[in-house]
Parts: C-alpha cells; structure tokens; sequence
C-alpha cells in the first residue's frame, strides 16, 4: 500500500486487515482488542470540504484511527499544492528557529553518527543538525531530494519507505517527524525503523496528541485531526503501547509546549462565516494578512496562545508529542 505523508512522500506497505477492520467496525488495527467504539466525525477543513469522516477508537490500547481510509489511489487528491507548499513554507522558513527545539532534543541522547530523516523534504531540518553526523535521508519526488542532496550533502534515498535499501543496523539515530499518523500501518512502518536502526540507537518522533486538552476542547475543529490525511491519531499511552509491542524502549516523553489553539479557532471561524452565508477562505489557501492583523496575530501569539502551551505542556496535556525511543542494546 502507499500513503502520502505530511511532507509529500509515499510509504508503501502490506495491508494486512480484514475488510472490517479497515472499515474500522471489528477490532483495534493497534492491539487487536474488540472494544472499539465511535470517536467522531468531521470533514477535511483545511480545504473546507463537504465530505465526513469517521474515527474510531479502542478502549483498550486508546487508538484513534480513520475508518475506511480513502485507497492510496484516492490519496493523492487530500495532498493538494496548496498542501504541500504550507508544509514547505513551515519547514523551511526560519530553520534555524524551526528545528531548534528538535535538535535540542536529539543532542541530549546522541551528538554523532549516521542519521536517516524519514520525509526530508528539501532538508531544511537535515540542514541544521550540528556535530558529528553522516545525513541520510528518504524523499519520495526527486526535484526536493535533489534540493535536499545540494543543500546538505546528505544521501537521500528517492522513493518509497519499504523500497529504500538500508541494511539492518545502519543507523544511529533516525527522525520521523509530523510522519507516524500518516502512514496506514504503523506497526509495519516502526518494525523496519527498528530493523534499520543499530543496537542501542534512538528513534525521535514528533506527532499530534489526540488526548490533549485542545484536542478535547474543540472535537471536530482540532487543527490536529487533519482528516482524511491522518489515518492514525497517538496518545502517549497508544504510542507507548505501540512502540513497546515491538521492543522499543522508551527514553523520554512529553507534550512541549506547541498548541494548536490559532489554527483550531481559525476553523471555528470558517464555520461561523459559513452559517452566515459568507464565504471563508480555506487555510490551504489564505488570504494576505495586512498590517493590523499581523500585530494582532503577533499579540495573541505572545500573550496567549503562547503561555497557554507552557500550562498545557506542564501538565502533559499539549496539543503534540515528542518522544524518544531506543533499539535494545545486544546483550553480552
């Protein structure tokens, strides 16, 4: 199978549910457990679409996920131009700012060595890794891995996941970041990072909190669902219960202090216009803030949004997750 990731790659893999569970009516597609149940519906709102989606989810393990997913035929179309040049324009712009975070992150527990970014884009991330490391990277279109190959020097790998020909235990550390709930299978997706990874070394995801308080307060309006796009949505429990399943061993995690409140309101207000009979503009394709708006934005960044992501983030219950596992070590 293949699916489209945030950054515009594809992963293929084998779909190996029955035809209730990819309608999601039978058992947990995570842990297996019968005791699932209808978490919500909501259509795709980045695009301000008309069709709804549904989500399920297990009592047992806590996973959310999309039920009856479109085929990765019918994929594409949800990862629009509009889409793709977003995600760039976040990656990229300000890197150094962007990415600060995420290696602050990675040299707390490993400062060298090969280092494979799963959706590498143009290597905007790749980019702004200091000390010791060999870059690796896999990007599914061929122009952005060029860029990525010119801006950084690094081996990027064209096409998709499950093809690339890593050897098992080529890598020290390997990034997937905005990629796990992407992909249709992430059982299958984390047992090759674990195959590819080197006894001892460190997988660091970054991926939306569906058990955030963000999450709970706006339902269908979280920024976070991105349907149909995210056909998984991770807790910190499902993701411990997912990455303990295949003999991770869990080194750090938390909820930083990164909100989603902006973007949510902003759906709520594409709402509002619509009721009116107004039309809203999409956030695939927004509008040009002027001046006032701009200082506006700025403000509430400041004296809102961002200190209601350090409350969140202090009590475990941000709108993203941020982890860290490990590959066991080869005992002696």
């Amino acid at each position: 199978m293949q699916t489209f990731t945030e950054r515009g790659n594809m992963i293929r893999e084998p779909d190996t549910r029955t035809k209730d569970e990819r309608a999601g009516t039978k058992s947990c597609p995570l842990c297996k457990g019968g005791a699932t149940q209808e978490f919500l519906r909501a259509p795709d709102r980045f695009h301000l679409r008309r069709e709804v989606y549904k989500l399920m989810r297990c009592a047992e393990c806590g996973c959310v996920w999309l039920a009856d997913p479109p085929t990765p035929a019918e994929m594409g179309a949800h990862y629009s131009e509009d889409y793709h040049r977003a995600i760039a324009k976040a990656g990229e712009t300000a890197a150094e700012i962007r990415w600060r975070r995420h290696n602050e992150l990675i040299s707390q527990y490993q400062r060298g060595g090969s280092i494979l970014d799963i959706g590498c884009s143009s290597g905007a991330f790749l980019g702004t890794l200091k000390g010791n490391w060999k870059l690796y990277g896999i990007e599914m279109e061929r122009a952005t891995a060029e860029r990525a190959r010119a801006a950084t020097g690094a081996d990027v790998f064209v096409g998709d996941v499950m093809d690339a020909p890593f050897a098992p235990g080529s890598f020290d550390a390997i990034t997937c970041f905005d990629l796990l709930e992407h992909v249709y299978d992430p059982s299958v997706f984390l047992a090759r990072v674990l195959e590819w990874l080197k006894p001892g070394g460190m997988v660091f995801v970054m991926l939306p909190n569906i058990e955030s308080w963000e999450a709970r307060a706006f339902g269908s309006y979280w920024y976070g669902l991105e349907l149909p796009r995210h056909t998984f949505h991770f807790s910190p429990g499902s993701l411990r219960y997912v990455m303990g399943s295949l003999g991770f061993r869990e080194v750090h995690l938390q909820t930083p202090p990164i909100t989603y409140v902006e973007r949510s309101l902003g759906y709520l207000g594409a709402a509002g216009l619509e009721k009116l009979g107004l039309e809203a503009a999409p956030q695939s394709r927004p509008k040009p803030a002027g001046i006032p708006k701009r200082i506006l934005r700025k403000a509430l960044r400041v004296g809102c949004f961002g200190p209601l992501g350090a409350i969140e983030s202090l009590a475990g219950a941000a709108g993203s997750m941020e982890a860290v596992f490990r590959k066991p070590p080869i005992k002696a």
